[in-house]
């Protein structure tokens, strides 16, 4: 009805601000066939026929854009999506306003999940005994649900519900749930009666996705294989037919997740030397992962090699978001034992746990200016790397006077009110150039009057002579004009 509406304030602006202007319904002169507009108007009426389309185009914009927002917000927050890891405990994030004595409830589509206090209704039998919300956090406007022991059962839509007498309010947590790819094998198998290269990967969920190259490049028609187990994991199997007559030749299969979190590289070289075949392998892995935290809570980024190593080399590289020069913070050589870090006291790893591979980096007191940025940790030893980058958000603390709060079902979006300021400064524009146009079509318009108005045709009869009492008459034509 508003588009309706702005399209009929369009046609009528259009017809009143330049009389001289063609309209959408023609003037008198012009339904008794009266002579066309002059040419001298063309200008004027081509300009105020595109500026006219176009604030309207502006207005049937802005409302088309205002019935999107409130269509898709519909009065709430967005879902949160949370991505939890295979048989790990997962968090399910909750905040509002504490003020005590709230009750909260934590539902699964209509399934209850946890309540507290606990009423008469009794929890899913799904999550009996898995499921917990810290009384101490609860206190402090924290109702986060802890899922242990995730599974594929547990994905789904989840609600938060925070009662307060006869106030409610909601937020929603899309759970997803992954089993991350933890190797990558390649090997050549003589099962089918001739001889395979064969990529595999086991306990992965969802399916992921399974290519292949070789060095040289050559065609390739590999069959691939994706069964789940009992538990709903997937089993990966992808082969292809061993190439013949070749001195040299490396099989490369990359396995990437569904998610897009991790990407897995195992190669294969066979050399040829006197009939005497030689195979080698290198694997890669690169992982994706994200990690938000407040301004002065430690915090580990975690790394971790995924298969047991006794050389490694590890490398931690910083790079903040604005810029794409990365420093290094700190490296380790396994060999050596010789630990250097460039952020002492700032930031630091483990000796200890370095031995068994595990690399996490630690944040001491991390600031939102310093600290936010991509965090790249490297392991590497013969045939064999492993890189994992994290980007790290860190929240600066406001002061109590500039903090808002704003309840989980509260539609008050900081992109909204920027986009409506945005259309309706565009429509403002349109609008300005729209009335600026009129006054220069009415200015015209007098103009062209007070010049027709100076303008007089004579003609001299031929009966009399040319003197200077001779008649001047006026055009008979001219009085029809």
């Amino acid at each position: 009805m508003c588009c309706v509406a702005l399209l009929m304030l369009k046609r009528r602006v259009y017809r009143e601000t330049c009389p001289s202007c063609p309209s959408a319904r023609p003037r008198p002169s012009q339904r008794r066939g009266a002579a066309p507009a002059k040419k001298r108007n063309s200008a004027h009426t081509s300009t105020y026929t595109l500026m006219a389309a176009a604030a309207a185009a502006a207005r049937v914009y802005t409302c088309f854009l205002l019935t999107w927002l409130i269509t898709k917000t519909n009065g709430k927050t967005p879902d949160v999506p949370v991505t939890c890891l295979f048989s790990e405990d997962c968090i399910l994030p909750c905040s509002f306003k504490a003020t005590g004595g709230e009750e909260v409830q934590w539902f699964r589509q209509n399934d209850l999940v946890y309540s507290l206090p606990q009423g008469s209704d009794q929890p899913s039998e799904q999550f009996v005994g898995r499921t917990s919300v810290s009384a101490q956090q609860l206190a402090l406007g924290n109702a986060a649900l802890s899922l242990q022991r995730c599974g594929l059962q547990d994905r789904g839509r989840y609600r938060c519900r925070i009662i307060k007498g006869k106030e409610e309010d909601e937020s929603f947590v899309i759970v997803k749930v992954e089993a991350p790819i933890q190797s990558v094998n390649v090997e050549i198998t003589r099962l089918s009666g001739f001889e395979e290269v064969k990529c595999s990967t086991q306990g992965v969920y969802p399916a992921p996705h399974v290519s292949w190259t070789t060095e040289p490049p050559t065609s390739l028609k590999p069959i691939t294989r994706k069964i789940p187990n009992r538990l709903g994991l997937y089993e990966v199997e992808s082969k292809l037919k061993k190439l013949r007559d070749r001195s040299s030749f490396t099989y490369i299969c990359t396995v990437n997740s569904s998610y897009s979190t991790q990407t897995w590289t195992t190669s294969l070289t066979e050399t040829v030397i006197n009939q005497i075949s030689f195979t080698s392998k290198s694997y890669s892995s690169l992982t994706w992962t994200g990690i938000n935290s407040a301004e002065g809570k430690d915090l580990t980024i975690p790394c971790k090699a995924p298969w047991v190593t006794q050389n490694f080399t590890l490398t931690w590289t910083f790079k903040l978001t604005r810029t794409n020069k990365p420093t290094v913070i700190c490296t380790y050589d396994s060999w050596t034992q010789l630990l250097t870090n460039q952020w002492e006291g700032r930031a630091g790893v483990d000796a200890l746990a370095l031995q068994a591979g595990d690399g996490s980096l630690q944040l001491l007191s991390p600031l939102s200016a310093e600290n936010t940025g991509t965090y790249s940790c490297t392991i590497s030893s013969l045939q064999r790397r492993h890189e994992s980058q994290t980007a790290v958000n860190i929240t600066a603390l406001a002061h109590e006077s500039e903090r808002m709060e704003v309840k989980p079902g509260s539609s008050v979006q900081w992109w909204i009110p920027t986009v409506i300021f945005a259309a309706l400064a565009v429509t403002g524009a349109v609008i300005v150039g729209v009335l600026k146009l009129k006054d220069d079509c009415l200015h015209s318009n007098s103009t062209e009057k007070d010049r027709d108005s100076h303008q007089v045709k004579v003609t001299v009869t031929d009966i009399e002579a040319v003197s200077e009492g001779s008649h001047l008459t006026a055009d008979p034509t001219d009085e029809h004009t």
